[in-house]
């Protein structure tokens, strides 16, 4: 998108929120007046986007189209395009140079755009500041870092949400009436109506500091967005972890003492439906225990998953293994370790306002004693239950 026709949308905006307040007001004549000057607006806009398709040699239809009508190709790239002028403004941005009047328009294009700032403000970003959004883009980048680690969000669900506040109705669990007979011309009596519960979130801001070395500020753009990249996806999935397991640790426990106990869970606890798609959610002391279990023929109860290298099955269920630092096991005579069986999907729901939000300083924390620039994250998202009855959260007594 060229600098013009940025600026024209600018000014377009400003005239619309001007006849919006002019209305409010109740000041009709003065409002219809300043239409005259949004139609005009939109007249320059539609010639100046026409005018930059020729330009560009018309994208492969011949250099011609209408007026005001956009060509296949031309939201994306000029997407594209705002996307790697973005970035390049982000990076400016982490090395603390200056933001031009021009850089701000193209931030303010860009999150307007998005539907992650809805209510908010242009911000105004002083020079050397930086307190814009992570490109999407990087954000791709951090969230094929996450993938690529321990990540327990994967198996619950994630709700992705733009508003800061609100809820999801879920049926609340019960047993449905069968329909009537029906014989002819009978009838028909009122039949049972699902019942329904409504799940609330409220996002939460979370976030770290990282400080960042000069040496690491002039090294190339791809380092430097690699390191950062890399340290986001790490904090987040610790985050995410932790939110996940203590919500966990709300469940009413039940206590477990053999591999019979663990059968009589999956086969009878768990609703059949549930059972079927159940993981067993585990720590390491868990793990070892059940990795240690045999039939009476001597062979071992866990099974390797042929669909996925690595991955062990118990009575066909997927067993996920997390550091006993994030699930620990509790008691110091009698160890008990957690064994959490069910569709976690169906039991939790995670509430994600999924992106990355960046401010840096050389001033504030210790930078300034450190001289170096420290880049502060911000990631909003709640955790609610979504089903409990879903999951069971077993303690095994180790023996």
């Amino acid at each position: 998108m060229s600098k013009e026709l940025r600026a024209l949308l600018a000014k377009l905006d400003s005239a619309k929120t001007e006849v919006r307040s002019l209305l409010n007001l109740d000041k009709t004549a003065d409002a219809k007046v300043k239409m005259e000057e949004v139609r005009s607006l939109q007249e320059r806009i539609d010639i100046q986007k026409e005018l930059e398709v020729e330009e560009r040699g018309g994208l492969g239809n011949g250099g011609r189209h209408r007026a005001g009508e956009e060509t296949p190709d031309l939201e994306s790239r000029e997407d594209v395009e705002l996307e790697q002028e973005y970035q390049g403004i982000f990076l400016r941005g982490l090395r603390r140079k200056g933001i031009t009047a021009d850089m701000r328009s193209v931030i303010a294009e860009y999150e307007k755009r998005t539907v992650l700032n809805e209510g908010q403000t242009d911000p105004a970003i002083p020079d050397g500041d930086l307190s814009i959004l992570v490109p999407k883009d990087v954000q791709t980048q951090i969230n094929e870092v996450i993938r690529s680690l321990d990540d327990l969000s994967q198996y619950v669900s994630v709700e992705q949400v733009t508003a800061l506040s609100g809820s999801r109705v879920l049926e609340a669990y019960g047993t449905m009436t069968p329909f009537q007979e029906l014989s002819e011309y009978d009838p028909m009596e009122e039949h049972d109506s699902p019942k329904f519960r409504p799940v609330e979130y409220k996002l939460k801001d979370r976030g770290g500091f990282l400080p960042l070395t000069s040496n690491l500020l002039q090294d190339s753009d791809q380092a430097l967005l690699r390191y950062i990249t890399r340290w986001i996806g790490r904090k987040s999935v610790v985050t995410r972890n932790t939110l996940i397991t203590q919500l966990l640790s709300t469940w009413t426990k039940k206590a477990l003492t053999n591999v019979d106990a663990v059968k009589k869970v999956l086969n009878v606890d768990l609703d059949p439906a549930i059972s079927a798609t159940a993981i067993i959610l585990t720590n390491q002391d868990g793990y070892n225990w059940l990795d240690e279990q045999k039939d009476s023929n001597g062979r071992y109860l866990l099974t390797d998953d042929l669909t996925q290298a690595g991955r062990k099955l118990f009575k066909g269920r997927p067993v996920s293994v997390v550091a006993n630092r994030y699930l620990p096991s509790v008691g110091s005579s009698s160890v008990k370790a957690p064994l959490i069986m069910g569709d976690l999907k169906q039991a939790i729901a995670l509430f994600s306002r999924q992106f990355y939000e960046l401010a840096s300083t050389t001033e504030g924390g210790d930078a300034w004693r450190r001289r170096t620039t420290e880049l502060r994250t911000v990631i909003r998202d709640d955790i609610q239950k979504w089903d409990a009855e879903a999951a069971i959260y077993g303690e095994l007594t180790l023996s």
